[in-house]
């Protein structure tokens, strides 16, 4: 077996503000899972995985790709203790201490560090569709074992998950707009509040606004100096959640881009019909890619 290895530059599939973002996000030990606000979505998540599970082999080595902190793995070893679970990430991730579960930081998904025909799975929970497919589905192929699966749920544009990013996002760019900061900044209290006022009444469901418009105005009197150190902390604070829900709406696949993108996977893998995992109610949760090599 032979190991290929490509060069970095060429192939990572992750600019270095998005790297930066979601080292941020994974530091975060709130963040373990990317549907932890979402109960409904996550038992879903945990029933596909732990169905999934029980088709490997005994013993199976098990590739996930965007691991983040290790939810798939950790999903997985709970249905299987006998699996092996290596997770690759192009951010920074916490260290495994779940016996079984290696996780690899800095490691692109377009250039694995691995052998040919390595894994009995491959497996990958809103990470895939971050990379650089044409070069990462080459890659799935070169490392699965002839004749075993892959299993990838990928962002659908009309989930919850990506719903509440893009607002989420949205809240945060209104909020940094260069007119609040020109209000903050110069202490105008008669500029600032309206905007504020404004900006409760459109998300106002929004903690993280709620707060800041409580906090901001008492800060008014405080020196110019220090009040343009506050707004730049803030916006130093608000870029690695800004830079993930981004990267999140530019990478999730809508309705009438699934068939081409699909082509990747479809032209180096042998792939089955796309499915659509879905909430109780109906409402999509992501794309259901599965085939084998």
């Amino acid at each position: 077996m032979t190991t290929v290895s490509v060069a970095n530059d060429a192939a990572a599939g992750l600019p270095a503000r998005d790297r930066d973002a979601w080292s941020s996000f994974w530091a975060d030990s709130a963040q373990s899972r990317c549907a932890s606000g979402a109960p409904e979505v996550w038992q879903s998540l945990v029933c596909h995985w732990t169905a999934y599970a029980r088709t490997l082999p005994t013993g199976a080595r098990v590739l996930d790709l965007g691991c983040g902190a290790g939810a798939v793995g950790r999903m997985l070893l709970a249905a299987r203790g006998d699996l092996r679970v290596t997770g690759v990430d192009a951010a920074r991730v916490p260290r495994s201490v779940v016996p079984g579960m290696d996780l690899r930081s800095e490691t692109d998904m377009e250039s694995l560090p691995f052998d040919d025909e390595s894994f009995s799975a491959v497996v990958s929970q809103f990470g895939f569709e971050y990379s650089r497919t044409e070069r990462s589905a080459l890659e799935v192929a070169r490392v699965l074992v002839p004749g075993s699966t892959f299993s990838f749920l990928v962002h659908h544009s009309q989930s919850a998950i990506v719903g509440a990013s893009r607002e989420r996002l949205g809240a945060m760019m209104a909020f940094l707009a260069p007119d609040m900061r020109d209000a903050f900044c110069a202490g105008d209290g008669a500029g600032l509040g309206p905007q504020l006022s404004l900006l409760i009444q459109r998300y106002p469901d929004d903690d993280l606004i709620a707060a800041l418009a409580r906090a901001l105005p008492s800060r008014l009197g405080w020196l110019a100096e220090k009040r343009v150190s506050t707004w730049q902390t803030l916006e130093e604070a608000l870029a690695p959640e800004a830079g993930v829900s981004d990267s999140l709406s530019t990478c999730c696949v809508a309705p009438s881009q699934i068939d081409a993108w699909l082509a990747p996977l479809r032209d180096a893998c042998d792939l089955d019909p796309v499915t659509v995992l879905r909430e109780a109610d109906g409402t999509p949760i992501a794309w259901h890619a599965t085939g084998s090599r």
